[in-house]
């Protein structure tokens, strides 16, 4: 006797094809983009670290930002692994194997930045922090602590719960994928009254304002007239889950924070009660709360703000700032491309803890 096929929607096989074309769509910021700007003359050096479903090229979104505040001479790099491609489907690359990649790929990064640079800063997106949490584990904390500044934002919660939409929308266009359930909701300004993270824009106004677009800065696929993307709480909890595991010990030096004040993901949940899920992980935290989304709370305005506040942190880098002029983020020394091959711009001890 055959197994029954798992349950999927109505219009499953419709929706799954329109978000597999959606993975060739152009985008302004939603992409592999891994590198921007030229080490060797780098006044400032940048990490970032994507969240859920991020990618590397979402780091241009803060260049206006780090260019109005550190001038151009600055150098971007960001994590990425060709599993969490822009072109990968998001139910591939929640795999426990793939997160482990990804923190040994952090790992690396990190070794690279401290042989070659004195000092950069580690820019963590959304729940791409519990991923960094997880490989600085193997550093020193004394040293990695010394040398790098950390920034968290937009911060989010260590776990996904349920949501009471998949009712609605998995018999429309789900599917089981490796026993998870995966299924698209939809956005629409209209239906930020329920959730503020579905909306599709935001207008930020600083001088004169400006639309900005979610669609250019996250997976996003257009079906009947609306903005759909695809999301499965149990898959993403497990991948979270498996991250926040491996941390043992917080990150003790001064950080920065950035919060959504009308975060999605913490509704209902109280700033105080925020801000002490922050400092189990950053306990010397500086806690910025913004009226914003979870995405919006990092647009230009708040982060030139941040980075304003933090610049006399961040002293520029001397003329002879390469320790190992000769070091390279790939896994083969070719310092013309990384591991994953992607796109690049170049320009002229702590007490033991528990969070599970």
């Amino acid at each position: 006797m055959t197994n029954p096929a798992p349950p999927s929607g109505v219009f499953s096989r419709r929706f799954k094809q329109r978000y597999l074309e959606s993975l060739r769509d152009y985008r302004f910021f939603y992409d592999d983009v891994t590198e921007i700007g030229n080490p060797d003359e780098a006044r400032h050096v940048f990490y970032f670290v994507p969240g859920m479903n991020g990618t590397p090229g979402q780091m241009r979104f803060m260049l206006p930002s780090l260019t109005r505040v550190f001038g151009s001479r600055i150098y971007l790099k960001a994590l990425h692994l060709p599993e969490f491609s822009a072109h990968a489907p998001t139910w591939e690359k929640y795999s426990l194997a793939n997160v482990d990649r990804k923190i040994e790929q952090l790992q690396e990064d990190l070794h690279a930045l401290m042989d070659r640079f004195e000092r950069f800063v580690v820019v963590c997106s959304s729940n791409g922090f519990y991923d960094f949490s997880a490989a600085v584990q193997a550093f020193d904390a004394a040293e990695i602590e010394s040398r790098a500044q950390v920034i968290w934002g937009a911060c989010a919660p260590d776990e996904f719960g349920g949501s009471g939409w998949e009712k609605v929308f998995f018999p429309l266009n789900g599917f089981v994928h490796e026993g998870h359930r995966w299924w698209a909701y939809p956005n629409n300004n209209l239906l930020t009254m329920m959730n503020p993270e579905v909306c599709t824009s935001f207008t930020w106004r600083d001088g004169p304002s400006r639309l900005l677009r979610k669609i250019d800065l996250e997976s996003r696929f257009q079906l009947g007239g609306l903005e759909w993307d695809y999301v499965s709480p149990s898959q993403l909890a497990d991948a979270a889950k498996h991250a926040v595991a491996k941390i043992r010990r917080p990150w003790r030096a001064p950080a920065e924070a950035l919060v959504a004040a009308n975060d999605g993901y913490w509704q209902g949940t109280p700033h105080e009660k925020i801000e002490e899920h922050i400092r189990r992980y950053l306990p010397h935290a500086h806690c910025d709360f913004k009226p914003n989304s979870h995405l919006w709370v990092v647009n230009p305005s708040n982060a030139t703000e941040l980075f304003e506040r933090l610049k006399p942190r961040l002293p520029a880098l001397e003329s002879s700032r390469s320790l190992r002029a000769g070091n390279s983020f790939g896994r083969n020394g070719d310092a013309s491309k990384d591991r994953s091959g992607s796109n690049r711009i170049r320009g002229s001890a702590a007490p033991e803890f528990s969070n599970v």
